[in-house]
């Protein structure tokens, strides 16, 4: 970096970067001065709208308060004759009101009574279906061991197929079982969840 000599034999880079500084610093000096005077006649315009403001409610207040002064005796005891009757109606709208509620209820809660009975007894009529399918179907494997325990008792070559017919056997034996596993968890679920 190459720097000039100033007349006075300083050693500064040219231009001297604290004159740039002290320029900037001067404007953002300026323009916080400007931004704090803004912000004082603002909230002085706010202030003096605020206290007219409350100078007019003020007057209002006290127009109004001179108006109910003025009024007599008769025109208070109509508007509290108005207000008790007001009261009265709004009592039996409400008593009204209750009762149609509770009706309501009422209604809504043997509505979901019915419904339960229901759905209890169509549960009760798939679980006996389900119940003898099942009864079924074990008669049917039942027999079908019997059948296997005769051919046991002939010949060596029928081993294989009785292996076979086995196989069968234990597969019908777990679809069975699949099925009564599923029909149980169904009842289940419509009796504690649905």
């Amino acid at each position: 970096m190459t720097e000039a000599l100033s007349d006075s034999g300083d050693v500064r880079p040219i231009p001297d970067p604290t004159d740039r500084t002290i320029e900037t610093l001067e404007r953002e000096i300026t323009y916080v001065q400007e931004w704090a005077e803004l912000q004082l006649k603002s909230a002085e315009i706010i202030n003096t709208e605020r206290f007219a403001s409350e100078r007019r409610a003020d007057e209002i207040r006290e127009a109004h308060r001179l108006e109910l002064k003025a009024d007599n005796q008769r025109t208070v005891e109509t508007a509290m004759i108005a207000a008790e009757k007001a009261v009265q109606a709004a009592l039996a709208a409400a008593e009204k009101a209750r009762d149609q509620q509770t009706i309501a209820s009422q209604l809504a809660t043997e509505k979901a009574e019915k419904a339960g009975k229901e759905q209890m007894e169509q549960q009760g009529t798939t679980f006996t279906l389900a119940i003898s399918g099942l009864t079924t179907g074990l008669g049917d494997v039942k027999s079908l061991m019997s059948e296997l325990r005769a051919e046991k008792r002939g010949g060596q070559e029928q081993v294989v197929e009785r292996r076979a017919s086995n196989s069968q056997v234990i597969a019908g034996v777990g679809i069975v079982a699949a099925l009564f596993s599923s029909a149980v968890t169904a009842i289940l679920v419509r009796v504690l969840g649905g």
